[in-house]
């Protein structure tokens, strides 16, 4: 294909990319699909202006219209809106040409109420969060070439008074001026051909920019020079689809950001780019108050997230220790396991061991509001220095087995997670219980019968890989013993493994407070028979169940390390049960065990291929108790254990409501000396049934 091709081609794709974002017809007098026809564009004076009726330039534009037009200058007060706008909490993006009459180097001064951003030629020069007046930007005067220019500028009114003032000078210059009307243009065409700019090389990446412009101001966004910027490529030449052609990945540094105009990661990702690639690394830090100058133009300022995904290349295997700045909800994945987690603030954590080689990295932000900020840094465990983790150790891919493809691109990712899923497969992340080479949650995700909606097919639970968890809102106890227990079961799910910081890990909708998780399933130990420890680090409180015997107990105690001990058997499987209670603050609980030959002093996280995620069926019928409940075949007291198997699970429960308390004594007292209120099976509700019922008094198990 010739570059008039490439051209219609990166034009088709930015009419497609805008009628997506604006919802828009494609008409075939408005190429560039922004709300207003070519011909009021093209050599109109004023700039194009596009209403929305939220703070956020998010979805379709409530009006479209060409604001200065007439005679004066970019000083705007209170001014008269179009209808279906409200006159608070509103936003509006102007764009189109500004034209200057000689090169120089040139300052902007902008006065504004609420927050604004300026980009000249698709470059930020300034922005403000707030209300701001006669701030000048950028500090060091940029240099224009005489000629027009592409210019927006978006503003953001919050409440009150609305006002915003535009001046600009050659930096020699002692005296500002407010631009004047005559100088925009609605509509850049500076060929001069009566073809919108925009429409003659194409928005592909939907900046506002013409393609061209930005290759020209940066041929480093073309790696192969083949006139398509390279988050444009098309499959044929970028499998993986993340912004780095393929021939070009071998040389590229950095992570690809992906960003979500949601705080939560849902929604289209609505831009990409490679970060993270000079000698700092990641290093969003917020040092002035242009705080939210490196988030993509078309990124909101507040409640969006970005994930950070492709290979962290470690030169010597040894224990690190990670650091991590963050604002808001910031958490770092290595080889698929979450490391650790940092909120609105500097969380230290360590030592992880690392082997050398490539390994499978993603880094996460969630920005609710205020600042925008993530810095990543490390250093070998036991030294005191912190240092960036520079771009030359990123790579924008992951390839573990080294044959020059990207591994997402051989085996793909179903479920969008980043996570290539033969890598997720092969390090127990996720199941395949057919062998078809589809993850399990992609099956369900298609239509496989999973009644218990916890992803996985109801034929594969007894046998695939992972714990089940149960999420259930936290209620008090009257018994000082066991003070907790689990009330309504808000979410189910398979957990590959029990190694979670902070509220990120918790399903979509859980409360981050007041919660109970149980896990169960079995574990299967490795080779060695002996004393094998295990350790909870958990917030709050944690209890450990293998085999019946509790191994470690903090159930009453707050955030903390708990270390417990129990003898088992080599390669054996035995019941596993986990349970964490979460009050207030953070939400963490990791699960790490030592062999018997390290006598307690090396732990490692126990791995997803030691579990196996059998569901709860106590009355053996081969469905699911949650099924069995879902469906009214089995009724709940609500906490998950079906009433007819309450009796057997905790038999001291005779009213059958999941808690041993006054109702089960007073079924007792007045059944005495009768078989109706037998506990222990010799046929006469006697002192031998009260002390069962008094020693197991509290929360059923």
């Amino acid at each position: 294909m010739d570059l008039q091709g490439h051209a219609m081609n990166r034009t088709t794709i930015s009419i497609l990319s805008l009628a997506l974002l604006f919802g828009a017809p494609v008409l075939a007098q408005d190429c560039n699909l922004d709300g207003l026809p070519d011909s009021q564009q093209v050599n109109v004076q004023g700039l194009t202006a596009q209403y929305f009726a939220n703070r956020t330039w998010s979805g379709p534009p409530a009006a479209v219209r060409v604001d200065l037009g007439g005679a004066g200058s970019f000083e705007l007060s209170n001014w008269s809106l179009p209808a279906g706008v409200p006159s608070d909490e509103f936003s509006v993006r102007w764009m189109g040409g500004l034209q200057f009459n000689q090169t120089a180097a040139f300052q902007f001064r902008i006065s504004a109420d609420d927050a604004y951003r300026l980009y000249l030629d698709g470059v930020l020069l300034g922005s403000s969060n707030g209300v701001v007046g006669n701030q000048i930007v950028p500090q060091t005067p940029i240099t224009v070439t005489a000629g027009i220019h592409h210019f927006r500028i978006e503003f953001r009114e919050d409440y009150g008074e609305a006002k915003i003032k535009v001046e600009r000078k050659i930096s020699t210059a002692t005296t500002w001026s407010v631009i004047a009307n005559t100088n925009f243009k609605a509509g850049v065409d500076a060929n001069a051909n009566n073809v919108l700019d925009l429409c003659d090389s194409g928005d592909c990446n939907s900046n506002f920019l013409p393609d061209a412009i930005d290759i020209a101001q940066d041929p480093s966004l073309d790696c192969n020079s083949n006139a398509i910027l390279d988050t444009c490529e098309t499959t044929a030449n970028d499998c993986d689809q993340n912004g780095v052609p393929d021939t070009c990945e071998a040389s590229a540094l950095g992570l690809v950001g992906y960003y979500f105009g949601t705080n939560n990661f849902t929604g289209p990702v609505i831009a990409k780019r490679l970060d993270g690639s000079g000698p700092l690394g990641i290093d969003f830090n917020v040092t002035d108050g242009n705080n939210n100058a490196w988030i993509p133009s078309n990124v909101p300022t507040d409640n969006f997230s970005v994930r950070w995904g492709g290979a962290l290349v470690v030169e010597t295997s040894g224990y690190y220790d990670f650091q991590m700045q963050s604002d808001d909800l910031g958490s770092l994945f290595i080889d698929g396991v979450l490391l650790f987690s940092s909120n609105t603030g500097t969380e230290e954590r360590g030592p992880f061991y690392l082997e050398a080689g490539r390994r499978l990295m993603s880094l996460t932000l969630r920005e609710f509001g205020g600042d925008q900020r993530m810095r990543l840094r490390w250093r070998q465990s036991g030294t005191a220095d912190w240092f960036p983790l520079p771009g030359t150790m990123y790579r924008p891919s992951y390839d573990g087995n080294g044959d020059g493809v990207a591994d997402v691109c051989q085996s793909g990712d179903c479920n969008a997670d980043g996570t290539p899923d033969g890598f997720e497969l092969a390090n127990g992340l996720a199941t395949d219980c057919d062998a078809d080479n589809l993850l399990d949650s992609c099956e369900v995700a298609s239509g496989a019968t999973d009644c218990n909606a916890n992803g996985i097919p109801d034929s594969c639970e007894s046998t695939s890989t992972g714990l089940f968890g149960r999420y259930f809102a936290r209620l008090g106890s009257s018994n000082p013993a066991d003070p907790y227990r689990p009330g309504q079961r808000l979410a189910v799910r398979r957990d590959a493994r029990v190694a979670f910081a902070d509220g990120a890990w918790l399903p979509q909708g859980i409360p981050t407070d007041n919660i109970i998780v149980i896990w169960t399933g079995s574990i299967t130990t490795g080779p060695e028979s002996g004393l094998w420890t295990f350790r909870t680090d958990s917030d709050d409180g944690a209890r450990l169940t293998i085999d019946g015997a509790t191994v470690i107990d903090g159930w009453l105690g707050n955030a903390g390390v708990r270390t417990g001990s129990i003898t088992l058997q080599g390669n054996t499987t035995y019941d596993f049960k986990l349970e964490l209670h979460e009050g207030n603050g953070g939400q963490q609980c990791f699960l790490d065990w030592s062999p018997p030959s390290s006598g307690g002093s090396a732990f490692s996280i126990v791995p997803t291929t030691a579990f196996r995620m059998a569901t709860p069926d106590c009355n053996s019928n081969n469905i699911p108790d949650d099924c069995d409940i879902a469906s009214g075949t089995l009724p709940d007291p609500g906490f998950g254990i079906p009433d007819p198997c309450a009796s057997s699970a905790c038999p001291a429960d005779l009213d059958l409501d999941g808690l041993i308390g006054g109702g089960d004594l007073g079924i007792l007292i007045a059944n005495w000396g009768t078989s109706g209120g037998d506990i222990d099976g010799d046929g006469t509700s006697n002192g031998q049934d009260l002390g069962v019922m008094l020693s197991a008094w509290g929360p059923c198990p």
